[in-house]
């Protein structure tokens, strides 16, 4: 089955990655998705979109507990809920693979397009100073609240992806690129993301967009 050109994003909470992937999208003149994952993927389950955010949390910062109580489930049991939506997401992710080009943002998509072949897998990251200083102007947070929250969520994203995947956050060989957005606009950054996608699989993304 043929497949299309698929740009993931991970990244450090902060480092502008969402806004970054959005404007790549644009520069590609392809689709993007990040929260669209989840309503599609609430829409196909009938599952109420927040149930996939909450889950999300509940296995980031449980990880471990839940780990253990899965040893314990049979055939006699259902699959957990967590591994249902969690296996409707990557279902999305790869219609959307197999249906059309796409930047992708978040939802372990590096690892669940782990054996595409057209995949460019990029994680933004950026210091903490700007990391902290960013989300005390987007959320109105005081500096020691915006520090926490960082390295939480950060913590939460880490642990959700190490748990239903093989290749670990952030670690720099599960990427084809990693970008450092400090100094950086998010369209300069975008563009330097473009730059390497044109370069990597340029020809592909054009028979892809001509087929659109």
């Amino acid at each position: 089955m043929k497949t299309y050109p698929v740009i993931t994003i991970s990244r450090q909470f902060g480092s502008g990655g969402q806004e970054i992937g959005r404007r790549l999208a644009k520069l590609l003149d392809i689709p993007f998705y990040d929260n669209e994952i989840i309503e599609l993927a609430a829409k196909e389950s009938n599952f109420d979109p927040k149930l996939f955010r909450r889950v999300e949390e509940t296995t980031a910062t449980n990880s471990f507990l839940y780990a253990i109580n899965r040893l314990g489930a049979g055939s006699a049991y259902s699959m957990p809920i967590s591994d249902q939506l969690y296996s409707v997401q990557s279902s999305i992710i790869r219609t959307v693979a197999d249906q059309t080009p796409a930047v992708i943002v978040g939802r372990c998509a590096d690892d669940v397009l782990a054996g595409y072949t057209h995949t460019v897998n990029v994680f933004i990251q950026a210091g903490i100073e700007s990391r902290v200083k960013r989300t005390m102007e987007r959320l109105t947070l005081t500096e020691s609240r915006a520090r926490a929250y960082v390295k939480q969520i950060d913590k939460c994203r880490a642990a959700y992806h190490n748990f239903y995947s093989d290749r670990r956050w952030g670690l720099r060989e599960n990427y084809h690129l990693i970008l450092d957005s400090d100094g950086l606009s998010f369209d300069a950054a975008a563009q330097l993301i473009q730059t390497y996608v044109m370069a990597v699989m340029g020809e592909e993304l054009e028979e892809a967009r001509r087929e659109m």
